[in-house]
């Protein structure tokens, strides 16, 4: 099955230089990327900042909350996303690859400082928060990379910023070899099974698909399928597929289509169940929601 939509694959704006940071808002995101309540994965590593009011992070069947000032560290493979963003709330989040951590392939500092702590097999994901002596010096260098990338004009920036995310991530090693000492592996063969179902959501949203079809994506009983849903990402596999419809819909009502058109494109067979979803999920009706 081709990975698309659920499986986030990162454009950098210069191969060369493979680092982005996005700028989350209740405006929206820059550059264009995954917005609240999009679940989705990649391979690079990622560090969220909170840097004005709070969020609610969900990630391998946990919910962090991150108050001004903290940070969250997600592994690589880790499905997550920010599911609440408090009003004027705003947070970055820096994308790169492990390769940048290790300064060559195959070197010492790759198979004993990265290889070992960039799998979510045993850490998922790592909170840093501001009030923790312990996490202040790795909150500092996430600051200054986020500063320095703002204000980066020349190719000189770049090497300082590749430079502090080693720094960065220096600073987390001692917390990361803690964590493994003590941390579980994950349910992987869970977590590829969540994979495979939502990767066939993503790809067939726009069929009318059953709760059956949903399990059969990854062979497994929907008794399976719903215990995985509920642990993984807390909701159900309907109300999933409904709000992911829902969405999608939203983006379609910036178009020409209209409301009939675009309930039949989103899976719903019928005009008057998709404005009784759309309403229940935005508060309001698509056809207020496309006015205002």
């Amino acid at each position: 099955m081709e990975n698309k939509n659920y499986h986030e694959i990162n454009s950098y704006k210069d191969a060369l230089f493979p680092v982005e940071i996005y700028r989350v808002s209740e405006k929206g995101i820059f550059p264009f990327g995954r917005s609240l309540r999009d679940f989705h994965w990649h391979d690079e590593l990622q560090f969220t900042l909170a840097l004005h009011g709070s969020l609610t992070l969900q990630a391998d069947a946990r919910q962090y909350y991150l108050n001004e000032g903290d940070a969250a560290f997600i592994n690589s493979g880790i499905i997550h996303t920010v599911t609440n963003l408090s009003k004027k709330g705003e947070y970055t989040s820096l994308n790169f690859p492990y390769k940048l951590l290790s300064f060559f392939p195959g070197s010492r500092m790759e198979k004993e400082y990265v290889l070992p702590y960039v799998s979510g097999k045993c850490l998922p994901v790592t909170i840093l928060r501001s009030e923790t002596k312990s996490h202040k010096q790795a909150l500092d260098i996430l600051y200054e990379i986020n500063s320095l990338w703002d204000s980066r004009s020349n190719t000189q920036n770049e090497y300082l910023i590749s430079t502090k995310i080693t720094e960065l991530w220096c600073a987390l090693l001692p917390e990361l070899s803690d964590k493994s000492k003590s941390t579980f592996s994950a349910d992987l063969v869970r977590r590829e099974r969540l994979q495979l179902m939502l990767s066939f959501i993503y790809e067939h949203f726009s069929e009318d698909i059953s709760l059956a079809d949903i399990a059969d994506a990854a062979n497994i009983s929907v008794g399976e399928c719903c215990r995985i849903f509920r642990e993984h990402l807390q909701t159900t596999p309907h109300r999933f597929l409904t709000e992911y419809r829902i969405r999608k819909s939203v983006e379609m009502l910036s178009g020409d289509l209209s409301v009939s058109e675009i309930a039949g494109h989103c899976g719903f067979n019928q005009t008057s169940n998709f404005i009784s979803k759309f309403k229940s999920v935005m508060g309001c009706t698509p056809a207020q929601f496309r006015k205002h």
